[in-house]
């Protein structure tokens, strides 16, 4: 079964992710920041990182996974966005709000996407 780490500040948001692929099948856990996020990889790695925490820091290693990355409040934000989206390693990115199809679509085509970023 795929893994997946949903890195999500926001918890209502983190718990809508969940939702959303638990309900695809998918394993899904859940943590609020990147720290979090790395303790947990390090000790059970997942296929997956999805993450709306674009915080501008230098590339995050999630060893063996690809990055999805989900920011929110892109409007007028684009070029930044973009910029921490290449220094977070992402391979693929869904900006917010987006629907359930569109999630689950950008999941399937970031794994199986080349793990090196764009």
């Amino acid at each position: 079964m795929t893994r997946i780490l949903v890195i999500e500040p926001e918890l209502r948001a983190r718990h809508s992710l969940r939702a959303i692929l638990d309900g695809a099948g998918y394993e899904v856990e859940t943590v609020p920041d990147m720290p979090a996020g790395r303790v947990l990889h390090a000790a059970h790695p997942v296929d997956l990182v999805v993450t709306g925490q674009i915080d501008g820091s230098a590339h995050v290693d999630f060893a063996g996974a690809r990055v999805l990355a989900v920011p929110g409040g892109v409007a007028g934000r684009e070029h930044d966005i973009a910029e921490r989206v290449r220094a977070l390693g992402a391979q693929h990115c869904l900006r917010k709000p987006f629907r359930r199809d569109d999630l689950l679509a950008a999941v399937r085509v970031t794994l199986t996407m080349d793990r090196h970023p764009f």
